[in-house]
């Protein structure tokens, strides 16, 4: 998964950050990987631009702007419906 990093530049709204410690706690971190990127030059006030790939068997994946404080554990969720399926999810 791909985290701007010039959204993601304040501490208070550091989801990449956010997003390697959830993933590694649940188990998850040798399965997705967040990158920092350079601006993706579309910059959503109070919020954090991530793109996610497709899943396997063709789970759509998309261009998220995420309000890092609010809707992480939202976002999170969706990132985990992209494990393959034989991989037990978490929440």
């Amino acid at each position: 998964m791909l985290v701007c990093k010039k959204c993601s530049g304040n501490k208070s709204l550091d989801l990449r950050k956010w997003l390697e410690r959830r993933l590694d706690e649940d188990g998850h971190g040798d399965e997705v990987k967040v990158l920092k990127v350079s601006c993706m030059d579309i910059c959503p006030k109070a919020r954090v631009m991530a793109v996610v790939p497709p899943g396997p068997e063709g789970t759509p994946g998309g261009c998220y702007a995420v309000d890092p404080v609010n809707e992480r554990e939202d976002f999170y969720r969706q990132v985990l419906k992209l494990l393959p399926e034989d991989h037990p999810k978490t929440h």
